[in-house]
């Protein structure tokens, strides 16, 4: 039976699919029908369309060859439906993206309690698994960009939070949308690390956008509003415009008394910035 093997595999190199098939099974029944003259113990993980056992052990003997698992593990998958392969794919992939939602979690964690250079490493590591399975032009891997830039803006590292909230803004103009409210998001925290880099005039213009986007899509009377424009006041303040950055305190504070109520600490925080700025001699 050996010869018998050896012969067709050379003398047809250019079999099809199911020529090889048939070859297989009929090298699997031939060794099942070998076996029950040689008593022998052997383990069994999955059966072919047939019926037929496809051994566990990589010493299995199919027409006189000793195959590796590498070999087994080929001639498995000839019984392994094409759909049954994808739905194998998408579950690892699946399970490779909750770990990385789990790495993005812990990192966001980290980042409440201080630990910024522990918070990035785990955002580090869920970027990295979302560019590999579902590559950079998907609203995740944006995401992973978004949350390493607000990490380094809150530990004062600002040209490495502008650089990911640029990666950022640039996928997600295109997988999230021009005026989506993430979209809106990132402008917003642009406009914050501008701020604090001190280069108010692009401050002012990265959170115009985020403030006509929110406008759009939640009202000029919500709290993200609201926010934008405080920020917007800082800027101007920045710049010593005391006139233009009274007049976005005195906007956000009109809509966060309203919404959230005159003891809130963001309106009192605006409130004491237009104390502030109303007290200052020459103005």
């Amino acid at each position: 039976s050996s010869g018998s093997s050896s012969s067709k595999s050379s003398n047809s190199p250019s079999r099809t699919p199911q020529e090889e098939e048939e070859e297989v099974i009929e090298e699997v029944i031939e060794e099942e029908s070998n076996a029950q003259n040689t008593p022998s113990i052997t383990t069994y993980s999955t059966y072919t369309p047939n019926g037929e056992p496809l051994p566990l052990s990589s010493s299995q003997n199919y027409g006189g060859k000793q195959l590796t698992d590498s070999e087994m593990h080929k001639r498995s998958l000839r019984f392994v439906s094409p759909g049954a392969a994808k739905r194998s794919t998408n579950d690892a992939m699946e399970a490779d993206l909750q770990i990385a939602q789990q790495y993005q979690e812990l990192g966001k964690a980290l980042k409440l309690k201080g630990d910024y250079a522990g918070a990035v490493m785990e955002l580090m590591k869920s970027l990295k698994i979302r560019k590999r399975v579902i590559g950079n032009e998907h609203p995740d891997t944006a995401s992973s960009y978004y949350e390493l830039g607000v990490c380094h803006c809150q530990a004062q590292n600002y040209e490495q939070s502008l650089t990911e909230l640029k990666r950022a803004l640039t996928l997600g103009r295109i997988v999230w949308g021009r005026t989506h409210e993430d979209t809106a998001c990132t402008y917003f925290q642009l406009g914050i690390v501008l701020n604090a880099m001190g280069d108010y005039d692009r401050g002012i213009r990265e959170l115009r956008k985020a403030l006509q986007i929110f406008e759009a899509n939640l009202g000029k009377d919500h709290e993200a509003t609201a926010r934008t424009l405080h920020h917007i006041g800082d800027a101007f303040a920045g710049k010593n415009d005391t006139t233009g950055a009274l007049i976005h305190y005195g906007k956000a504070f009109t809509i966060q008394a309203a919404k959230l109520g005159r003891h809130n600490p963001q309106t009192l925080e605006t409130f004491r910035k237009i104390e502030h700025h109303m007290r200052k001699p020459g103005d």
